[in-house]
């Protein structure tokens, strides 16, 4: 099966217990990170999807089995990175919830994208999702 060159794609690794133990070696290259070597037997290689000198433009991870310190200890080592957040509003199960269940609101006003694209500017380095849904879960996309 021939690839292009430019494709993009997304595998999903639900046990995923860092590079090692999903078969892969990784490495950092003039700012970029890639795939440089894919285990044989290992679940990326039997994903079909992973090939040595994948460029790995992002990641997503889902908050689903993390306790609440894990995904607030993740969400603190995030620094100076562009970062979209998926919010809802809980009403009376926010923490900072005025009486009267209007939502809390920033000192500073609203955050924006600039941009033409679904997520503002070209595509966002990091995308942080928490999305509590029946189909998908929680998860944060990077």
């Amino acid at each position: 099966m021939e690839r292009l060159s430019e494709d993009t794609r997304e595998v999903l690794f639900p046990d995923w217990e860092g590079p090692d133990k999903t078969g892969l070696t990784i490495e950092q290259t003039g700012g970029e990170i890639f795939v440089k070597e894919v285990k044989g037997e290992s679940p990326a290689a039997r994903s079909g999807k992973v090939y040595e000198g994948d460029q790995i433009v992002g990641a997503t991870v889902y908050f689903d089995n993390m306790s609440s310190e894990e995904t607030a200890e993740l969400l603190k080592t995030l620094n100076r990175h562009k970062v979209g957040l998926k919010l809802q509003n809980k009403g009376d199960k926010s923490p900072c919830c005025s009486p009267l269940s209007t939502p809390c609101r920033s000192p500073i006003g609203t955050l924006t994208w600039e941009g033409k694209t679904r997520f503002g500017g070209s595509s966002p380095d990091i995308i942080l999702v928490s999305s509590f849904t029946e189909l998908l879960g929680p998860q944060i996309c990077l």
